[in-house]
């Protein structure tokens, strides 16, 4: 109950978000942030229903993160959709790494699994609303096509971008 619970509340999120983006009405409140904190709170959060499903949940945090200004709440939410998106594609290497670190004038925060990847001529879709790649697992994964397209506009929103590197029967990082 709980994780569905769970599943159908971070599905409400995204499709009111998506509508405010849409809208035009979507505000980010930049506020002064440890990014490792966000990080370290969203990965205890849901450490255990991930563990719980079999897999190996690892977080690296760099001890040089500069202080922020970010929208700690969508942060979060971008996250969150990727440790949700994880563990869908990655139904034998059950491994879910996410680290942060800074290079040069950025910080990186990646999530990467060991699972079914992502063919290349699939991997500028899959930021686009409502889109999924096709594939058997797909027809059988719950999910609304909505959560990487919010991550890359949470993102873009605070001067970034996502990048992805997935090969099929590899694994995917963003």
């Amino acid at each position: 109950i709980n994780k569905e619970s769970r599943r159908l509340t971070q599905l409400i999120n995204n499709i009111l978000d998506f509508s405010r983006i849409e809208a035009g009405r979507k505000e980010y409140r930049f506020v002064r942030t440890d990014l490792a904190a966000v990080v370290r709170d969203v990965v205890d959060a849901y450490r255990f229903p991930i563990e719980h499903q079999g897999f190996t949940l690892d977080l690296a945090v760099a001890e040089d993160l500069p202080e922020m200004e970010t929208d700690p709440e969508a942060l979060s939410q971008a996250l969150i959709n990727l440790l949700n998106t994880a563990p869908k594609y990655s139904p034998e290497r059950k491994t879910i790494a996410v680290s942060v670190r800074r290079e040069g004038d950025r910080v990186l925060v990646s999530v990467a699994d060991r699972g079914i990847g992502i063919p290349k001529a699939e991997q500028k879709r899959i930021f686009e609303k409502f889109y999924r790649v096709e594939n058997s697992l797909v027809h059988t994964t719950k999910g609304s096509g909505l959560g990487l397209a919010l991550v890359q506009h949470i993102t873009e929103a605070h001067g970034g971008r996502v990048e992805l590197v997935s090969a099929p029967g590899e694994g995917s990082t963003f």
